[in-house]
């Protein structure tokens, strides 16, 4: 099957390369362990105008306006962290708890609430990452809680981190695992997605890990890095991911701002936790007081997302929305609906097709009318798409697959609609 990438309202998508059949909506750095404030100290009286200003202004802005979660209260868990150790109904053992979580005696025993359990109080985790023995790259890094409002973390990245506000919102969704893309459509994915983002003075937004699709734009962003010229603005990649579930996050802890924070990949070493990529430049770590649980960020993704396409940019006197599109690779049920959710709330969808899975079947019953889009075609293209899983899927599965994608597929069309109105 010859790749192809479906994007709305549009015949040839520059970039990807390629012309859609259907229209579719849908080097080691040194040890720095120096406070920030010290290293600002000794360098102020040499740069009166250096960083060190813009370090101290995010150490005071950050604690004040950024929170962490935190389990408050101690209920034993009755399954054993992977280490055999006792751990709490969030999932740290007692000695990551604080003392005061452990010693009241009145709450030992109950069911663990999160909404009584765990409370807010300023991060701990904030500032410039470095990746130790990867590369000379500095990014930038916040854990916060999961109810941060998306106009505080907005402030953040525009007002702290210096972005440049987006012309354009590139959401990357898709298998969060390791999977194969024949090379053509590798290539034709990564120099498509690098070139609409750097032309365009787009923002990329995925999960953040080094796996799966959040790892093949990463690829992709490196090697235009790569390739380029140091006069080529650099491609803004931020992830956002759950801080409970990544591996060695240790390491970003530092309560006055890590200036830079050293993290270790340790791939071999993450078990069912994952590492961040190294090709990002930004780190959104959303925390919600737990340890080991995937998902936490996805509504602040999302309400993130809406917000800044909601936001306007001035061209030619007129103030003009952001413009957000979703870019589908791979993925299973959870992508399908992340596409299902995007697609009800107006926002467009590119499906990779070729890249497996659930973009597969979306792309193989595109252009169909819905009234063809049955549960019995539907359950034909999870038998030869999902063939690893395929017998976990039970009928009332099938049925809401089919549902699923019959609104996509209508979405779709009111997308071309729209698009061809304009």
């Amino acid at each position: 099957m010859e790749p192809s990438a479906r994007r709305a309202g549009c015949t040839q998508e520059d970039g990807f390369g390629v012309q859609p059949r259907r229209v579719a909506d849908l080097g080691r750095v040194p040890s720095l362990r120096r406070s920030s404030s010290s290293l600002c100290r000794s360098r102020r009286s040499q740069y009166p105008f250096s960083s060190c200003e813009k370090q101290e202004n995010l150490s005071s802005w950050i604690p004040e306006n950024i929170k962490k979660k935190q389990c408050m209260y101690f209920v034993e868990s009755s399954k054993l962290s992977d280490a055999g150790k006792v751990v709490c109904e969030c999932g740290y053992t007692r000695e990551q708890h604080l003392e005061e979580a452990i010693k009241p005696q009145a709450f030992q025993g109950h069911e663990w609430d999160p909404k009584k359990h765990v409370q807010e109080m300023p991060t701990d985790a904030f500032g410039d990452i470095v990746f130790t023995g990867l590369s000379q790259k500095v990014g930038k890094y916040v854990r916060l809680s999961q109810d941060t409002p998306s106009s505080v973390t907005y402030q953040l990245m525009t007002q702290h981190w210096g972005l440049d506000v987006p012309n354009l919102l590139i959401s990357v969704t898709g298998g969060a695992k390791d999977f194969n893309m024949k090379p053509r459509l590798k290539s034709v994915f990564r120099r498509g997605l690098v070139k609409v983002a750097q032309t365009t003075g787009a923002w990329i937004i995925t999960g953040g890990s080094h796996t799966g699709v959040m790892k093949q734009v990463g690829e992709a962003v490196r090697d235009f890095s790569l390739s380029s010229s140091c006069s080529e603005a650099e491609v803004v990649t931020i992830g956002i991911a759950t801080w409970g579930t990544v591996h060695n996050r240790e390491g970003l802890v530092h309560p006055m701002g890590g200036f830079p924070a050293e993290y270790i990949m340790d791939e071999e070493g993450q078990g069912h936790l994952t590492c961040l990529d190294s090709n990002h430049s930004h780190f959104i770590l959303v925390d919600d007081g737990t340890h080991g649980r995937y998902g936490v960020e996805i509504p602040l993704r999302s309400k993130l997302e809406k917000f800044i396409s909601e936001q306007t940019k001035e061209r030619g006197g007129v103030a003009i929305k952001i413009p957000i599109v979703c870019v589908v690779l791979e993925g299973g049920p959870g992508t399908l609906h992340t596409i299902y959710n995007a697609i009800t709330h107006g926002t467009p969808c590119v499906v990779v097709e070729g890249s497996g899975r659930v973009a597969d079947v979306i792309a193989q019953v595109a252009g169909l009318p819905i009234s063809e889009i049955t549960i019995a075609l539907i359950q034909q293209k999870l038998a030869v798409f999902f063939q690893e899983m395929f017998e976990t899927f039970t009928e009332g599965t099938i049925v809401e697959w089919t549902k699923k994608v019959r609104r996509a597929e209508t979405g779709v069309a009111q997308w071309i609609e729209r698009r061809s109105a304009d």
